[in-house]
């Protein structure tokens, strides 16, 4: 039982240096700016910690207890992008392209009358006449869909 406990001492001693990596920052010859986990003459380290955000301000930058956003001078601390919900307006733009497309396919199944696939040797592989009606529905059926 001892050394059960004493591996979940250690485990818990060693978890927040897990979530810790060290990333290097340098600018090429090129001027381009590049990050690596091998350190280089010129490379600045940072170090990237797992972390939760903080709250958003009216701004949308996080700031800390002193209503200032945090800038640490010796490392710099790298937060993953918290997700958001698409905005209305991109979601009216996703629906517009959806629908443009949409009416795109189904001009083109009525028009065509022969319709393929690319088979998985690179050859066309033609629709029978039934995979072609179901086609021009699911087409039919994409355009009710997105451009109601």
């Amino acid at each position: 039982m001892p050394a059960l406990k004493r591996l979940a001492w250690s485990i818990l001693l060693i978890l927040p240096l897990a979530a810790m990596a060290d990333i290097y920052r340098s600018v090429d010859e090129n001027g381009q700016v590049v990050y690596s986990d091998v350190p280089t003459l010129d490379a600045e380290r940072i170090t990237v910690r797992a972390a939760l955000l903080p709250a958003p301000t009216a701004a949308g930058a996080p700031v800390g207890q002193s209503g200032e956003a945090e800038e640490d001078d010796a490392e710099a601390t790298v937060f993953a992008e918290v997700p958001r919900e698409p905005t209305a307006e991109e979601i009216a733009a996703d629906r517009a392209r959806n629908c443009e497309y949409s009416q795109q396919m189904l001009a083109s199944y009525t028009t065509s009358h022969r319709l393929y696939r690319q088979g998985a040797d690179g050859e066309r592989e033609y629709l029978s006449a039934d995979e072609i009606d179901a086609a021009r529905a699911r087409a039919e059926s994409n355009v009710a869909a997105w451009c109601d």
